[in-house]
């Protein structure tokens, strides 16, 4: 789809319009999320939309999609998991998906929005297997939260260079994902530490 088409489409439509696109158009058009982001990100550096509202909107209909993925899957994730397992495409997908969580477990939702086609169908899974929506929302949405901020920006600095960014996609989403998924295992490392030293130096004054 062509960036001028987009663009007319988000002035057409308005905030409404973007918010259901990206909750009901990632089942429906086969448009990548990374080129509606950069477009709106380049819509609102030209002042065709606020940068602040166009963000928070964006967020919303990422999590509408991602929380519709996840009820899906706790709901009728039986039937349909029967059903995709039949197709060649979605057997390989189904395959990748669980492979990172049983690698990652709940920590694949922090980074799998940086891979375009699991970003998801690993809600659908993590709904059939009836992960806690708390946790699945912590995980899910915050990994969502850092990816949009990435490709906002992207396309909000750098969006006359949209399609050559767009090229290189796969390239670039995968760093960004290993990038994440080092800071978070970090961040989940110092952490685990600090309670540690805590529990230790709460165990000395016992003592």
């Amino acid at each position: 789809m062509e960036l001028e088409l987009i663009l007319q489409i988000i002035e057409n439509n308005g905030y409404l319009g973007l918010f259901l696109w990206l909750w009901v158009g990632v089942f429906i058009f086969p448009v990548p999320n990374e080129l509606i982001v950069m477009t709106v990100g380049l819509s609102s550096s030209l002042k065709t939309l606020h940068p602040v509202l166009a963000f928070i909107v964006i967020y919303l209909g990422i999590l509408a999609a991602l929380s519709t993925c996840y009820t899906i899957g706790r709901l009728i994730g039986r039937p349909l998991l029967k059903y995709f397992q039949k197709s060649k495409r979605m057997s390989k997908t189904i395959d990748a998906s669980l492979k990172l969580m049983e690698k990652y477990h709940a920590f694949s939702l922090s980074f799998s929005y940086f891979v375009p086609g699991i970003r998801n169908f690993l809600p659908f899974l993590y709904g059939f297997s009836k992960l806690p929506f708390k946790k699945f929302a912590l995980f899910a949405y915050s990994g969502a939260l850092i990816w949009l901020l990435v490709t906002f920006t992207i396309g909000y600095v750098f969006g006359d260079h949209i399609d050559a960014i767009i090229k290189h996609e796969k390239e670039l989403l995968l760093g960004l994902a290993g990038f994440t998924l080092l800071f978070l295992i970090f961040r989940f490392t110092r952490r685990k530490r600090e309670k540690d030293r805590e529990k230790l130096h709460d165990q000395g004054l016992g003592l």
